[in-house]
């Protein structure tokens, strides 16, 4: 399978189609869909929200041509632009996996995890992207106030 650009790597990505067999998801961040495609590849469902104006490290350019260019055609992938904060309060309960990959600052990742607790099921899983940031261990140990379960290249995964 060919993936679209972005910083996903191969054993992180191997990571997140073992954590999103059969499950529904919701992935905050996807840039130009390198994850949605490979959450698409196992899961029954993938919900994905993002602005798509781009990542300012990069060039801050629209990225929803390529997004759509990557997902157009994968059937159990529900497209979402939008803002986070005003789509994901839409949800409660709903998903067995929640990937965080939005704004990397603390403010902004504090926020994007707390969004995804209130929308994981009980029994669900938080995932984090980018966690070799220490903005995003901050965030993390912040909203979830403890270390990962699993670490994967720069995969984190918190089991509820």
């Amino acid at each position: 399978m060919t993936l679209p650009d972005g910083w996903l790597a191969d054993d992180e990505a191997a990571e997140l189609r073992r954590i999103a067999k059969d499950k529904t998801v919701l992935e905050l961040g996807a840039w130009k869909g390198r994850s949605t495609v490979v959450f698409a590849s196992v899961a029954t469902h993938v919900v994905s929200v993002d602005r798509h104006q781009g990542i300012e490290e990069v060039g801050g350019d629209d990225s929803l041509p390529d997004y759509l260019a990557a997902v157009r055609g994968l059937g159990n992938v529900t497209i979402v632009v939008g803002d986070f904060n005003a789509v994901v309060p839409l949800f409660r309960d709903t998903f067995d996996v929640v990937y965080v990959d939005g704004n990397h600052d603390v403010g902004s990742a504090i926020n994007d995890i707390n969004l995804a607790i209130e929308v994981a099921r009980d029994d669900g899983v938080i995932v984090l992207h980018d966690f070799d940031f220490e903005s995003v261990q901050e965030a993390a140990s912040e909203t979830l106030g403890e270390l990962p379960d699993s670490l994967v290249g720069s995969v984190a995964v918190f089991r509820r």
